[in-house]
Order: structure tokens, then sequence, then C-alpha cells
């Protein structure tokens, strides 16, 4: 390349690793970015002999997604490791633009290589944390419901679907309040608006809910207000069977319990 010193001086002051090729995909500019990266002189990494600094394992793909976006002129991008001077991989994101002349033939590649490691390996953590997490409400024998402000199921475990006596692919977008039983509605929606009024408090009530065959069965709600919170915008809301009688002297909200036994 030719360029004015002044451009190469910012080009490799740049953070990315910054490369040129030629028409045909010929590597034929690296920023300093590379060499410090590598550890290896550029001369070493020019032509096509930069694929052993790229892991093997993803190798093939980008030697082939590279090659077909030479021979289509499109952009590319993709993400693979590569090898640091101290023989660590790390994870980048890697864009190339073509640039065309007037005719519209492609005359030069443009391209850099972000470092997207600890994006990479915080996102993994969070999927494998995520996975985990989920097999255990999963697997858990309470009912587990994220509802939306509305009260539509964002999210229903299948301890839910045996409680309620649907199919979890039933109860979600649906009401979950609209299974309650008539008569403690007024009650729950009282129940409700504390709930909401009170992010991040707990709060429970006995009620009874309506079963596929017109019976119904007693359950323990407790619900959390996570409406606020960015990372769940949900009302967090746990259903537990009442199997025990009921004290003496319930809330008047419980004192249906006797018209279902």
């Amino acid at each position: 390349m030719t360029e004015p010193s002044h451009y190469r001086q910012a080009i490799d002051a740049l953070p990315q690793l910054v490369w040129v090729a030629s028409p045909d995909g010929t590597l034929e500019y690296l920023n300093r970015r590379c060499a410090e990266y590598s550890g290896l002189p550029i001369d070493d990494l020019l032509g096509w002999d930069w694929g052993w600094v790229v892991h093997p394992s993803d190798l093939p793909e980008t030697l082939e997604t590279w090659t077909a976006a030479v021979r289509a002129g499109t952009p590319h991008q993709i993400e693979h490791r590569l090898r640091r001077h101290d023989g660590e991989y790390r994870w980048f994101l890697i864009r190339a633009e073509p640039v065309r002349d007037f005719d519209g033939r492609v005359v030069r590649w443009f391209g850099t290589c972000t470092d997207i490691d600890e994006w990479k390996r915080t996102t993994e953590q969070f999927r494998n944390t995520r996975q985990l997490f989920r097999g255990l409400v999963e697997r858990n024998s309470d009912g587990e419901v994220l509802v939306g402000a509305d009260g539509t199921v964002r999210y229903a475990n299948p301890a839910t679907a045996r409680l309620i006596g649907l199919t979890a692919d039933e109860l979600s977008g649906t009401d979950l309040w609209g299974s309650v039983h008539p008569d403690d509605r007024k009650d729950v929606s009282t129940w409700l608006e504390r709930v909401l009024a009170t992010p991040g408090e707990r709060l429970s009530i006995n009620t009874r809910f309506l079963l596929r065959d017109g019976s119904s069965t007693r359950i323990e709600v407790l619900a959390t207000n996570l409406l606020p919170d960015p990372d769940v915008r949900a009302v967090a809301v746990q259903l537990r069977p009442v199997e025990a009688p009921i004290p003496n002297n319930p809330p008047a909200h419980d004192q249906s319990r006797a018209s279902c036994s």
C-alpha cells in the first residue's frame, strides 16, 4: 500500500487488527496491531499464509466463507479464534467490505478483526447459568410462572400445567387469573393490586383455580412484582397445592374453602 504515513499511523493506532486484501482475497497489508498480537513479522502473514493463526477447528469454515465472499463480491463476517503470541486463542469478530471502482468491480477488500473474547465467554456463562436455572425450574414440583402486567402467561413450568390441569402450550399467552374460581376473583383482584403496588415484596393468597372438568383445586399463590426489573419485566408467581386444612379464623379471601371441600 502507498497511503500517506499519517493514515498508516492512524490505522496502527486502532485497537482492532486491520487488514487489506487484493480483489482475489490475497492479504497485502496488516496494521501494527496484527504483529503485536500474533508475535510474528507482518511478512509472515501476508498472501494466504495467515491460516495457521486461526484455530484449527475454525479454519475450514473461515476459508469457505471468505472464499465465497471473494467470489461473490459480498461483505464477509464470521467469528473465529486467533492464536495470540503466547499461544492462547481468543475469539474475534471478522468483518470485511469490498471496495469497487466506477464500473462496479472489486478493487480491494478492507477488513477488521475485533476482539470479542470477553463478550463471548460472558455470553457462554450466561447461557450455561440460564440452562441450569431453567433445568431447576422445569423440575420443580411447585408451579413457576412469569406473568405480564396484564396477567398474560409468558412462561409456565410443567408443574404449573399439572396443577391447573392444562398443558404448557395451552397456558402460554393466556390470562392466568382467568382460571381463578369466579367466587374468588374479587379477592384475587384486590390482592393483585397490592402485588403491583409493592414491587419486590412477596405476597401470598389461597384461592381456587378451575380445572378442565369443571371442578376446582385450592392453591397457595405467592407473587413478587419484578416488572421494574429490566432483566425480568414480569410478575414472578409460584403455585403450591394446599393440602393441609386452613387454620381457624382464616382471612376473608380464604373463607370460601369450606364451599369447595
